[in-house]
């Protein structure tokens, strides 16, 4: 070690090597071009040779600075690799999670804090979407809207969607006459746009698809209602509709598992019983099958499971 010169001055003579230029050693190194010129002198001085051939428009390496160089560039360049390593080795694994704005938003952003107290050592990464991922980009995990069978993949089922009309108790209150569908769609009534529908395996249900896919029991009174529906909003979004429920201004259409837990708290209402329950409209958990056994993945998908346990049975 004591044959060592200064790194400082080793540092300065590998960028200057590298550029052929004290001035672009200076500006990357973000010292002035004197500090370089001195501190390869100094080094030149150590060695008792010269490293470089100076001229007035540039610098290029003698041999013995041709050599001095292979070894400080390698040097330096297995340092930076070793550090990175360790930076990523400290930083969290964080794991890549795909849902709906919708999902993730209404379902998944109010159950973090659980998650995290449960499971701090997992760090997702949630990435939203309209649709469901695509499967040749070998995401990580995701909640799909229907399963595209995949021999990268291993999927859970979830939950099938139910649909339901919901309001807030205050617009119910003030509306006593709504007691069945006939009266419910004579006031305002909110529906999202299906032009803006990106799911690949199903069609969008809006007021007169929800009437008419309810039980068969009740199909003469959806088939009586549907004549005069007409939505007084379109929205492009279900987040964005059901802020609209919650203000007073109509009435929506909802999902059971997207709005369960403001009927739990009262902030919204059912102002009819009525549901179209879509059995085949399933929703997955869906992950890779080469990071299915790991630690973060199990933990994940075994909450998943258990939080949507009560939308299965």
């Amino acid at each position: 070690m004591k044959h060592l010169p200064s790194l400082t001055g080793l540092r300065a003579f590998e960028v200057a090597a590298r550029h052929s230029s004290f001035k672009l050693a200076a500006d990357e190194l973000c010292v002035t071009q004197a500090a370089i010129s001195r501190q390869i002198r100094q080094l030149e001085e150590h060695f008792g040779v010269s490293l470089f051939q100076r001229s007035h428009r540039k610098v290029c390496l003698t041999p013995a600075g041709k050599k001095l160089y292979l070894s400080t560039h390698n040097a330096f360049a297995d340092i930076a690799k070793t550090s990175q390593e360790i930076q990523s080795e400290s930083l969290p694994n964080y794991l890549n999670l795909y849902a709906t704005s919708s999902f993730s938003r209404l379902w998944l952003v109010p159950r973090l804090p659980q998650l995290r107290n449960l499971h701090p050592d997992i760090h997702l990464q949630l990435t939203s979407l309209e649709q469901n991922p695509n499967m040749a980009d070998k995401f990580e995990a995701g909640i799909t809207l229907g399963l595209e069978k995949s021999e990268l993949y291993e999927s859970d089922f979830l939950f099938s969607e139910v649909i339901f009309p919901v309001c807030t108790p205050k617009l119910l209150a003030e509306n006593p006459d709504i007691v069945n569908l006939d009266c419910l769609i004579q006031h305002s009534l909110l529906e999202l746009d299906s032009t803006f529908w990106q799911a690949k395996w199903w069609q969008p249900v809006d007021w007169a698809t929800w009437l008419l896919q309810l039980d068969q029991s009740q199909q003469d009174e959806p088939k009586k209602a549907l004549k005069g529906v007409t939505p007084d909003m379109m929205f492009s979004h279900f987040p964005m509709l059901l802020d609209a429920v919650l203000q007073g201004v109509g009435i929506g259409l909802a999902w059971q598992h997207l709005v369960q837990d403001m009927l739990n708290d009262g902030r919204l209402v059912r102002p009819v019983p009525d549901s179209f329950k879509a059995i085949e409209r399933k929703h997955y958990f869906v992950c890779r099958k080469d990071l299915v056994d790991k630690a973060e993945m199990v933990h994940l998908r075994d909450w998943l499971l258990s939080q949507t346990a009560i939308f299965r049975h």
